[in-house]
């Protein structure tokens, strides 16, 4: 047998163990890509219609609390209480901002405020929602959501939920995202995962018959991150045998890593100050009220709702970016303080809750020593030098109450703080006639 046939023979037989040994992991990341696809798909759809139930009902809620009253028409006015909201879009348009979805207000079946515009720029009030699924649910007193609401010649995931007088129903709050953004993000992440998948693939054909073995369990243990990624499970780690591995797997691993820090930031982390945001904050509390109730409340749950003082002249004064500084370093004396002790959360805009694991007197020093703190800091921008002060709120939280009704009453204290002169921490009286 001539040195060429040999060589031929040698060269099949390399190919042929390569292709035994390739196509069923081939088969098994195709099968995983396609898992982990549906997988991210369905979490996001599921985190997608939490977030736009909650951006609807904050709607309701926000609305309710700045326009007390019978909501009606006048004519062809909108009013809400004594207020005429005819074209008033600017806390529906904060409200978007903040939430990343279109927000529609309807009276009746007909949009009489919205963010959401035509082709020419043009907002869409005026128009009617014709959809009998939706108007039956909302007629019923019922929430309703659907991932096709077609608005406006588009596709939108909306929820909707009624609004009231107080027991009639006189209209509907519609909150949504269409169907074109929320496919984007999914196919990028899609992508992403796609392209490691193909990466690792590619390693494992070249190294199959010596670490088959390791190789599928290591996709197998990313594949169990990325499920706990779609599962909206942020706790779970990547193994570190993954991310030690200095070959595409690893490679992978870390890129799944940080796809997954990414979307939990997107999800939970304000993008200025790097705190909590509003969505995850109510999480946060939520899972301290949880164990409070667990242990039969031997553990206090105390909440202090925080606002800058005079913030909007800071920014009329010296411009966004300086009140950008402010927001930022006051988020790092929080972190300093709060460490072990609780958890800041950017509420909105300059407000900050403070969640802490302590009791009343202890959370009420750290309040204490907070503000202290911050009034002796110095903010320097530009050539300019100056001071802030905050004002807090802060109370406990009792048994059985809801997440709404414990901010809520650190938000009307915090009230009586701006009203009463600002640059103080206003307690709840009633902990002490208790």
């Amino acid at each position: 047998m001539s040195k060429s046939e040999k060589r031929r023979k040698s060269t099949g037989l390399f190919l042929s163990l390569s292709a035994v040994m390739a196509v069923p992991i081939l088969v098994l990341g195709i099968v995983l890509v396609i898992m982990g696809t549906k997988s991210v798909s369905e979490g996001m759809e599921l985190e997608i219609q939490k977030a736009l139930a909650s951006t609807a009902r904050e709607t309701v809620a926000l609305y309710s609390l700045s326009y007390p009253g019978k909501i009606h028409m006048e004519g062809d006015r909108f009013f809400m209480g004594d207020t005429d909201l005819t074209k008033e879009y600017t806390l529906l348009d904060q409200i978007s901002e903040n939430t990343g979805n279109e927000i529609s207000i309807f009276y009746g079946d007909t949009r009489m405020l919205t963010t959401i515009t035509d082709d020419t720029g043009e907002r869409i009030v005026h128009t009617t929602s014709k959809d009998p699924n939706i108007l039956s649910a909302i007629q019923m007193g019922n929430e309703y959501y659907s991932d096709r609401v077609y608005i406006n010649g588009q596709y939108y995931y909306g929820y909707y939920v009624p609004l009231k007088n107080e027991d009639e129903i006189c209209g509907m709050i519609f909150a949504g995202m269409t169907n074109e953004s929320v496919r984007v993000s999914v196919s990028t992440i899609v992508t992403k995962i796609m392209i490691v998948f193909i990466i690792a693939l590619l390693a494992v054909v070249l190294i199959a018959s010596l670490f088959a073995g390791n190789i599928v369990k290591t996709l197998n243990q990313i594949r169990t991150y990325i499920g706990s990624l779609a599962e909206n499970n942020f706790n779970t780690k990547m193994p570190a045998s993954v991310l030690k591995r200095t070959d595409e797997l690893g490679d992978m691993g870390r890129h799944a890593q940080e796809v997954g820090e990414t979307l939990q930031t997107l999800i939970y982390k304000d993008p200025l100050t790097g705190l909590y945001n509003r969505r995850a904050g109510r999480i946060e509390l939520s899972k301290y009220i949880d164990l409070a109730e667990a242990i039969n409340y031997r553990k206090k749950v105390v909440v202090a709702l925080g606002d800058i003082d005079f913030f909007k002249k800071i920014n009329d004064t010296y411009g966004h970016d300086c009140g950008d500084l402010v927001l930022t370093k006051l988020s790092d004396i929080f972190v300093m303080y709060m460490d072990n002790n609780g958890i800041p959360i950017r509420w909105g805009g300059e407000e900050f809750l403070l969640v802490f694991k302590a009791d009343y007197q202890t959370a009420y020093e750290l309040v204490a020593n907070m503000m202290d703190e911050i009034r002796e800091t110095r903010f320097e921008y530009a050539d300019t030098t100056f001071h802030v002060t905050m004002t807090f709120g802060i109370t406990e939280y009792r048994q059985k109450e809801s997440i709404e009704e414990i901010v809520k009453r650190a938000d009307d204290l915090l009230y009586k703080g701006k009203t009463g002169g600002r640059n103080r921490i206003v307690e709840d009286d009633d902990i002490f006639s208790k």
